[in-house]
Parts: C-alpha cells; structure tokens; sequence
C-alpha cells in the first residue's frame, strides 16, 4: 500500500498546544479536511498500530501513549526532531502523575517555545511583546503632557516601573522603529495603531498572561469605578456561541474606532475580552 506523506502547515502551530490529545484531535481533521483517503485506520496502518481505533481512544482520553506508541506517532506523522522533542515533553506534561514530571515537562516546554519564537519572529515583535510595559510606555511617552522627565513617567504606570527600565524600554522602543524623535525633542509613534494579527501565537503567550495577572492585582488594588469586571456563566449552542464572538469582536473593533480617535487621552487601559468552555461537549458526552 502506497502511503502518502502527511500535510504540513498544522505542525507550524504544534509549539502553541498545552494538550497533546486535542492536537491530535485537530491533526486528524486537518489531514481529513485535506484529503478524502486520510483515516483513523489509514494512519494506524501507517504507525504500525494493530488497533484501527487506537489513535481514536487516546484522543477521547481513553489510553495514554507510552513511550514506544509515540515513537510510532512521530515517525507517522513525520515530525522533525525539534517537534518531536515537544510532542514527546507535551504527552509527559499531559499523562505525568508526578508534580516533579509535570513541572520538569514544562520547563521543557517553555524551553522549546522560547526557542521557536526567537527563530521565527521579527527583532520588533521579539521585543514589544516580550515585556507588559512596552505597549504602555509607548502610548504615554508620545502624550503631549509628558515633560520629559523620566522619573515622572516610570511613576506614572501602575504598578511604577523604575527609571533604567523605563529608559531601557524607550531605547528599544526607538530602535525598533515604533517611536521616533520630533525635532522638538518630543516622541510620537511611527503608526497610531499596531495590528497583531499575523503575530504567531506564540509570541503573545507571555505578554498575555502578564496582563491577565494585572488585572487580576486590578481586582483588589482598584476601586469598582475605576475598572470593569463581569463573570458570566452561560449554557448555549455552538451557533449561540459563534453569535458572541462576532457580537465581541464587533464592539472590540468600534472601541478601538472610538479611542484611535480621541483628541485628549488621559489613561492608557487595557481590556481584555474572554470567552471560554467550562464543560466538555454535551452531547458527546451523552453517546
């Protein structure tokens, strides 16, 4: 049986995956979506699997993969050695009853992606989405208010930052090309907005969750009036649900509209909208 070589472009996202069995799981479809001749039996053929649904069960979390099974997956799914390594880490990250194994796994995992990052983005989005401050400086150092004074500005971003940071960030943020100098010797931005699509995943993983943690500090240190906090727990339909996507995207896009065209800014914020499961499918379940 001629076996054919496996499609590409999902393993690009690989290094973005907490979960090795929904990386499967979307492997798969890929694959499916991609070819009509790709099957559950197909690949266990391929991998050397006597079970046609044993790729299957370890998706539904039925069986675990051991060390010899995921041998047989990578060399079936034709990962290259750095891939390989990260599958290898996610799956003693995922199956681990150990505290020690998961947190060893992580490291591993933190490690690679760090290494995948600094290979495949630009010296600019290397930097600007390394730190939480960087987006911050860069809207309040081309304010008309500020003076010039670095410890005024270092001061005025909550929580303070120090003045070698606040120089340092400011250094950078010019030679990244994202402020420039006016002749006046003031800063204004090379563009009003910057527009992350196209950014790897990846690259935001950190900067994102440093501003979750700000907001959760925001949660104690701010006043109710001062932030805006709502938790909803909602029973829907996937329709249900892609309905508030396209409703939260919507108003994100027109506050951005708003605030791009505000003449006289006064706080730089950062909001944050989240939507995510708290169930498996009921459905599947039900079968």
């Amino acid at each position: 049986m001629y076996l054919l070589p496996v499609t590409k472009p999902l393993f690009d996202e690989l290094f973005q995956y907490d979960d090795y069995r929904r990386f499967l799981g979307d492997f798969f479809e890929d694959q499916k979506r991609k070819r009509a001749a790709f099957s559950h039996r197909y690949f266990a053929q391929k991998a050397g699997f006597t079970s046609s649904s044993f790729c299957l069960s370890v998706i539904k979390g039925r069986y675990n993969l051991s060390s010899s099974a995921t041998e047989k997956m990578v060399r079936a799914m034709e990962l290259d050695p750095r891939q390989a390594i990260f599958f290898g880490a996610l799956i003693r990250y995922n199956q681990s009853k150990s505290a020690t194994e998961r947190e060893a796994a992580w490291v591993a995992i933190q490690s690679i992606r760090r290494q995948v990052e600094f290979t495949s983005l630009t010296l600019p989005q290397q930097g600007y989405f390394s730190r939480w401050f960087y987006p911050v400086l860069r809207e309040l150092v081309t304010h008309p208010a500020w003076d010039g004074n670095w410890i005024t500005l270092a001061r005025r971003v909550d929580p303070a930052l120090t003045v070698e940071e606040t120089r340092e960030a400011l250094h950078n943020l010019e030679s990244w090309g994202l402020i420039e100098k006016t002749p006046e010797g003031k800063f204004r931005c090379s563009s009003v907005l910057l527009n992350a699509e196209g950014v790897p995943p990846i690259a935001l993983r950190e900067i994102r969750r440093e501003f979750l943690q700000l907001g959760i500090g925001a949660l104690d240190s701010k006043p109710p009036s001062q932030r805006f906090t709502t938790f909803t727990t909602l029973a829907m339909s996937e329709s249900s649900y892609e309905y508030a996507l396209k409703v939260l995207e919507e108003a994100r896009r027109k506050i951005i509209a708003k605030a791009a065209g505000d003449e006289r800014v006064e706080k730089v914020y950062e909001m944050v909208l989240q939507v995510f499961p708290l169930t498996k499918l009921i459905a599947e379940e039900k079968r």
